[in-house]
């Protein structure tokens, strides 16, 4: 006996105390998801930078100016002739009228502004903008959606962690009606009015009915610590709010709906990339149209070299600065066989427009579904909830006559023990019907858009 209530100790031991752990909020686990999950964090972050991206892009407009002062030694064996340079021949300007070469370096001088200014390309630039901006909507549709996803997920994990709570007691009740069976089956069989075997037979339920504790503990311990890897919260003495499941919320808003708003998060975000691939069609629509530019340059140099001919005597004589000029001149440009690719990238584009609004459609074709089906299931649970009370308290009358039949006598343990499951098992509906019920009245609210007031029930 001893050695039985030994072990009882050790298993209520083990079940979480609600008078000393704090109770953990549904509210509060999903907003502590939302603040803390690394995956939020970092769409937070690309958001950041595709706006920093739009000051870049609408930086673009600025010119080009370019300063530059070089100081050379050089010879000057220039020859007359025309060719395509490849950027890396370098430049000996003027002539030389002698046939002979002369390996005489030469000190020069040259310093020099120059100005490029793209200023109108026939609206690629807003283009490119608009295009940025896309990108930023897409980004933060995406935050959108994983927030959404995260806080499914969140509810989802924490009502599956209340409900393994809540078997968890139900196993602990269980336990103690087993410890009950076997005092009073221990009672009988020493005053001779039962036979030993129901002894045995009392330990081996209460067995079973401790390894059943101890499967339903490591439940509801797997699900604790999946919640603390969500939230990074230390779940040591931490309990789910079981007041929830009591709340007229059960039976009172009605988040019912017949499709979903276009725009829910996980519409949104495909809404978003295929508006992001329209604007990127026109960029590229606008990117090979003619441009204008503006182009500026003015220098100043000495050669070294005096106007007869000669040579400097001295490496200062190349330095001060003798000559100086500016041009200005603006560009049109425009690459005809641009046209070839332009056309090529819009029909790519066009396609790719397409698909986007295919994976639009299936996405809303797939949650429409959804709604269809959670309204069904809620429909049949509410009704599966009304028969529960009727359940449960027959089957708590029976378990209780069943007891009182066998300690007069006049039953066998095999009655109680019937009586004893189908308890159990009417406990168990219970707090099974209640979570279907709430997870299916998320899904509604999720789908209908309201998760935040569904979410707004449980502060």
């Amino acid at each position: 006996m001893l050695k039985l209530f030994s072990l009882l100790a050790l298993c209520v031991f083990f079940l979480p105390n609600h008078c000393h752990a704090q109770v953990l909020k549904l509210y509060d686990a999903v907003n502590k998801a939302i603040a803390w999950y690394p995956l939020l964090q970092q769409r937070q972050s690309e958001i950041a930078a595709g706006r920093a991206h739009i000051t870049t892009v609408n930086n673009n407009r600025l010119p080009s100016l370019i300063m530059q002062d070089q100081l050379n030694a050089a010879t000057n064996n220039g020859l007359q002739g025309s060719y395509l340079t490849s950027g890396m021949v370098p430049s000996t300007p003027g002539t030389n009228n002698s046939a002979l070469q002369n390996n005489n370096p030469n000190p020069n001088n040259v310093a020099l502004t120059f100005l490029q200014w793209e200023f109108y390309n026939f609206g690629y630039y807003n283009a490119q903008k608009k295009l940025a901006k896309a990108q930023v909507a897409v980004g933060e549709a995406s935050l959108g959606s994983d927030r959404y996803l995260l806080t499914m997920n969140i509810v989802s994990l924490y009502l599956d962690w209340l409900k393994k709570y809540r078997l968890l007691q139900i196993q602990d009740e269980n336990m103690q009606r087993a410890q009950v069976m076997v005092t009073a089956i221990r009672a009988n069989v020493q005053s001779g009015l039962k036979p030993g075997v129901d002894s045995s037979t009392a330990s081996a339920a209460f067995s079973d009915a401790r390894i059943s504790y101890l499967q339903a503990l490591d439940a509801y311990n797997i699900d604790q610590i999946a919640l603390a890897s969500f939230t990074g919260l230390s779940m040591k003495n931490i309990v789910p709010d079981t007041t929830i499941i009591n709340r007229a919320l059960l039976q009172g808003t009605n988040f019912q709906t017949d499709s979903v708003p276009l725009s829910h998060p996980l519409l949104n975000v495909y809404q978003k990339q295929y508006e992001q691939q329209l604007i990127d069609n026109d960029a590229i629509a606008k990117k090979y149209l003619p441009k204008l530019s503006m182009n500026g340059v003015a220098w100043q140099r000495n050669s070294g070299i005096s106007y007869t001919g000669s040579y400097p005597e001295s490496i200062s004589d190349g330095l001060p600065y003798s000559k100086y000029n500016y041009m200005f001149g603006m560009t049109f440009t425009y690459n005809l066989f641009d046209l070839k690719h332009r056309h090529d990238q819009l029909i790519e584009g066009r396609f790719q427009a397409l698909a986007k609004t295919s994976a639009l459609q299936n996405e809303a074709l797939m949650l429409n579904r959804m709604v269809q089906q959670a309204n069904s299931s809620y429909a049949t649970t509410l009704l599966k909830l009304k028969e529960l009370p009727m359940q449960l308290n027959s089957a708590q009358q029976a378990y209780l006559q069943q007891m009182a039949l066998y300690r007069s006598g006049l039953n066998t343990l095999i009655e109680v023990t019937n009586a004893q499951y189908t308890l159990m098992q009417a406990e168990t509906n219970d707090v099974l019907t209640r979570d279907e019920l709430l997870q299916l009245q998320y899904i509604q609210a999720g789908l209908a858009g309201q998760s935040d007031i569904f979410l707004q029930n449980f502060k």
